[in-house]
């Protein structure tokens, strides 16, 4: 499972609220909605409250079960990211993908990962 930073806990909390108003919203129970998706009413208990990540496939199955179309979910989102984070993550993005060396595009990512970790 991929690590869980402050973006995308703030991502499954919101998911998961917006599933939970719109389960309680149609009349329907835990136990409902779960039968319909195919998981426990615990695991969609964990879906809604946001300690457990909704999979795009899963997503897409709540979304027609509660007859509404996927981006319900997260249109309205909005979380924090500063923007020259998100000027800076474009640009790395723009120079990696001109790199066409396939060995030098491995050592940059693994460089990341390295420095990454470090943190």
């Amino acid at each position: 499972m991929a690590r869980k930073d402050e973006i995308t806990t703030q991502i499954d909390l919101h998911v998961g609220k917006k599933i939970n108003e719109l389960r309680l919203a149609m009349g329907l129970s835990r136990q409902q909605l779960a039968k319909m998706i195919g998981v426990s009413h615990q695991q969609l208990h964990k879906y809604e409250d946001g300690s457990n990540r909704v999979c795009i496939g899963r997503l897409v199955l709540i979304a027609k079960s509660l007859k509404k179309p996927t981006s319900y979910f997260i249109d309205d989102m909005e979380y924090d990211v500063p923007d020259n984070h998100k000027r800076m993550c474009i640009e790395v993005s723009r120079n990696f993908a001109k790199v066409k060396n396939p060995k030098h595009q491995e050592a940059i990512n693994n460089l990341i990962k390295v420095l990454s970790k470090g943190e």
